[in-house]
C-alpha cells in the first residue's frame, strides 16, 4: 500500500563539525544556530499491506515490564536494608 506523507527536511551542523548533516522529521522543528530547515516535500511511501504493529507493541510492553519490575525489585532491597539496618541497632533514649 502506497501512503503519501510530508516531510521537513533540516540541516543540523555543530560549530565543533567540519561538515553538517541533514535530517528528516514528520514536522518542522525550529530554526536555530545549529538546525535550520531547510524545506518541506511531499513523499509516497510503499508499506505492507499485512503490516501489523502488535508484534512490536508487545515486545516494548514486555521491555517496559521487565524495567519496571526491575525498578521495583531495587527498591524493595534498598527498603529491606534499612529495615535490617535499622533491626540491627540498639535503641536508646
Amino acid at each position: 500500500m502506497k501512503i503519501k506523507t510530508t516531510i521537513h527536511i533540516h540541516h543540523l551542523k555543530f560549530p565543533w563539525e567540519e561538515k553538517g548533516e541533514y535530517e528528516v522529521f514528520s514536522f518542522k522543528a525550529p530554526n536555530d544556530e545549529n538546525r535550520t530547515h531547510v524545506c518541506e516535500q511531499e513523499i509516497e511511501i510503499e508499506v505492507p499491506d499485512n503490516y501489523d504493529p502488535r508484534a512490536q507493541q508487545i515486545a516494548a510492553l514486555e521491555e517496559k515490564r521487565q524495567r519496571v519490575m526491575a525498578e521495583y525489585q531495587k527498591t524493595v532491597n534498598e527498603i529491606n536494608d534499612r529495615i535490617s539496618k535499622l533491626q540491627a541497632i540498639t535503641y536508646s533514649e
